[in-house]
């Protein structure tokens, strides 16, 4: 078990550097990041029995430029910009563009004396994008050809060139968990972590707090401080964790030497970053939002776990020798995921990453389910198969989200790892000195068992 820690320190690090709840209320209308105005004059968006999203005739095709006519005699819409003009009957699953005919699977409707329309397939009548962001309730429209995967991978290699930068996370998780009485209760989790990284050589700081409510308990402390470090062929990392009754630091550090360390960290390695690129399957634009003094774009990307164990596969044959046995169990644990989504917000102005929103939950599940069973396997006595059932199940119920904010890029403040860290214990060490003790309490116990059966 002694390097699974290294395992699951690599694969954090490696999906960090590739890459809520549904908002229920009004249907929102952007185009080109410009909010269309409805009211109870010109009606409002509504979603229809077939989950698509119906819209306001005149108020959306005057706010995308359209001129619109209406006739009455054949109950049709016609929405006309530059030479396309685009025909809308009422109660009929088409739509007709310069006179050819587009199925659909919704049908224009009147409602309330207003003619409300199937956005999708009449916007892109005209050439334009039409994305749906779900967590803001928002139908996106891009009017000029927008290459969203272009402009996520050029910010990838914004970032590839970084030197340095700081990052804030908030991760909050909560689960089910059973309260001694036959019961389960809600524990909410939420951890905090400020990191500092260094790409050349590569250097990460890492601060955690947690707080955690368990309903009547809430609890708040300093989770971890952590420094990963390479040089040369050598990948060390210190963690200290701490003592939650002294609130002191506990430090044991861990070295590893491998000569492929400076390749698979190497920002500017050709062949990771093709494989980094292969693994983003689609990404979508979600329009521009203002923050502060800046603009957002939001992004939301798919990353296929199928191309990005092939680029976890090639890492983790590098560590063979290294690893033994363990560099399979972290393609194991990788090869257990699906395809996970993200969103990504890219400074407008200057194309570089500027925050990153994840939902974990099935990652974090799989794997803790996965990390179980192992541990299953190898310590056979570590409950019945009935417990351990009732405890997969609860780690599958595990919820989990996280923001993250990218800042000072290129102007973080450098750090050194504190004395105390470099002094620490390895893992090495402590797992023995932990099977010493374990040797000594079974000797005292024999010797207890023998004075007994004497007596």
């Amino acid at each position: 078990m002694k390097k699974k820690g290294f395992i699951l320190s690599l694969i954090v690090i490696l999906t960090m550097i590739t890459t809520v709840a549904f908002a229920e209320g009004e249907i929102i209308v952007k185009i080109d990041s410009v909010n269309v105005e409805f009211n109870e004059e010109v009606g409002a968006p509504f979603i229809d029995e077939n989950n698509r999203t119906l819209v306001p005739f005149r108020a959306a095709l005057e706010a995308f430029g359209a001129d619109i006519e209406w006739d009455a005699e054949s109950r049709t819409a016609k929405a006309i910009k530059e030479d396309i003009a685009v025909e809308i009957p009422v109660g009929e699953k088409y739509i007709v563009k310069n006179g050819e005919k587009i199925v659909s699977d919704t049908a224009a409707i009147i409602k309330d004396g207003r003619t409300y329309l199937p956005i999708r397939n009449v916007i892109e009548a005209f050439g334009s994008e039409v994305q749906w962001d779900s967590k803001l309730n928002t139908v996106v429209i891009t009017t000029e050809p927008f290459d969203a995967k272009a402009k996520v991978m050029n910010a990838y290699e914004n970032y590839y060139k970084w030197e340095n930068y700081d990052m804030y996370a908030l991760i909050n998780m909560s689960m089910a968990i059973p309260d001694g009485t036959g019961n389960m209760q809600q524990m909410n989790m939420q951890m905090d972590m400020d990191a500092t990284a260094f790409t050349n050589p590569m250097k990460m700081k890492v601060n955690a707090n947690m707080a955690m409510d368990l309903g009547i308990e809430k609890l708040e402390q300093p989770l971890m401080e952590m420094y990963v470090v390479t040089e040369d062929d050598k990948f060390t990392t210190y963690m200290g964790m701490t003592n939650m009754t002294s609130g002191e630091l506990t430090w044991v550090k861990q070295e590893l030497e491998d000569e492929n360390f400076a390749t698979l960290l190497d920002p500017n390695n050709e062949e990771m970053k093709a494989l980094n690129e292969k693994s983003i399957a689609n990404a979508r634009y979600l329009g521009t939002y203002a923050e502060g003094d800046r603009n957002l774009e939001k992004y939301e990307i798919t990353i296929s776990y199928e191309a990005f164990n092939e680029l976890m596969g090639q890492s983790m044959a590098m560590f063979k020798d290294t690893l033994g046995e363990d560099a399979q169990l972290g393609l194991d644990l990788l090869n257990s995921l699906g395809d996970v989504t993200c969103i990504l917000y890219l400074d407008e102005a200057t194309g570089e990453f500027a925050k990153q929103e994840m939902d974990m939950s099935s990652i974090i599940s799989t794997i803790m389910e996965e990390m179980m069973t192992m541990i299953v396997e190898e310590t056979p006595e570590a409950g019945t198969d009935a417990e351990l059932d009732a405890l997969i199940e609860m780690l599958k119920g595990i919820k989990m989200d996280m923001v993250a904010e990218y800042k000072n890029i290129n102007e973080a403040e450098d750090f050194e790892i504190p004395e105390e860290a470099l002094n620490a214990i390895t893992t090495e060490e402590l797992l023995e000195k932990a099977a010493e003790e374990a040797a000594e309490v079974e000797e005292t116990e024999e010797e207890v068992d023998s004075e007994e059966v004497s007596e």
